[in-house]
């Protein structure tokens, strides 16, 4: 079973325009549908703190106005998006064609971003969106950003994050990356038709996990798929900076891990592996949890 159904949130930045691009390259292997979503802010919600004390009337004729300035601004994307399709030679198609092949189509809705991405990311089998960006330290998210980790957590679904300034236009060499987790697991099982095919795919164990990954190899073996596995120097690193160095030594095309493998709590309060990935991966990584 291939990626058939893949989920771009599409709000403008040039992050999100370069996870639909990635998005064509995936969906060109799979013969997939890439379902565009932008997402629109009501008027009101956009209105309600700075009209407040403002007469009804008119505090509707500027809720009015924000309700049209956001139609306006989904139809430049729309037109945009479509534009982009025609450059890449991919036709707009809202159902399965019988010969098979790449399609996409646009879609806008009004709401909480974070509601509307998992709603639709529940039905998609994979969710294309950009890395948070950093800047002097600090992350910049917008808001489809601020929801990657709702996305992780509430989607089932696996999650494509891309770097910024990305040129990869291949995948040819996959990290995976194994703790032997449940959420390890799920990203293995939710990647496999990933793995099926390519060049090299490198396993990631620490030390201590280092026994548990001979299973893994035999499972992989019976896809016909065969593995290196490389041990992580923990030394003086952390986790997630160890990995993305392996990744750049290998030459990877894509990471893959299981997102928020420790406790929620314990991630948000000392970083951890996810966050560290979130802040910093500069590869195509794609997460499950």
């Amino acid at each position: 079973m291939g990626i058939k159904s893949i989920l771009v949130p599409i709000d403008g930045s040039k992050g999100s325009f370069a996870a639909l691009s990635r998005a064509f390259i995936v969906a060109r292997r799979f013969e997939s549908h890439i379902k565009a979503l932008h997402i629109m802010t009501h008027g009101a919600d956009i209105a309600a703190a700075g009209t407040y004390n403002l007469p009804a009337k008119l505090r509707k004729t500027v809720v009015g106005q924000a309700d049209k300035l956001a139609l306006e601004k989904a139809a430049e994307l729309q037109e945009f998006f479509e534009g982009h399709c025609l450059d890449n030679d991919i036709p707009i198609s809202n159902k399965p064609v019988k010969q098979g092949g790449v399609t996409a189509a646009w879609h806008q809705e009004s709401g909480s971003v974070d509601e509307v991405l998992i709603h639709h990311g529940r039905v998609s089998d994979v969710i294309a969106v950009p890395r948070p960006k950093l800047k002097e330290g600090v992350m910049r998210r917008s808001p489809v950003g601020r929801a990657i980790e709702a996305i992780l957590l509430r989607t089932g679904r696996p999650v494509l994050i891309e770097p910024p300034k990305s040129n990869v236009k291949k995948c040819s060499r996959i990290v995976l990356g194994w703790n032997d987790s449940l959420e390890c697991s799920r990203a293995l099982a939710m990647t496999m038709p990933w793995l099926v095919g390519l060049d090299e795919i490198t396993v990631l164990v620490s030390k201590k996990r280092k026994s548990s990954v001979r299973e893994l190899v035999e499972y992989l073996s019976w896809y016909n798929v065969k593995a290196n596995i490389v041990v992580l120097d923990d030394k003086g690193k952390s986790v997630g900076e160890s990995m993305l160095n392996v990744c750049s030594e290998v030459n990877a095309d894509f990471l893959v891990v299981g997102g928020f493998s420790h406790a929620r709590a314990r991630e948000l309060l000392f970083g951890g592996v996810t966050r560290h990935l979130l802040l910093h991966s500069n590869i195509v990584t794609i997460m499950a949890h």
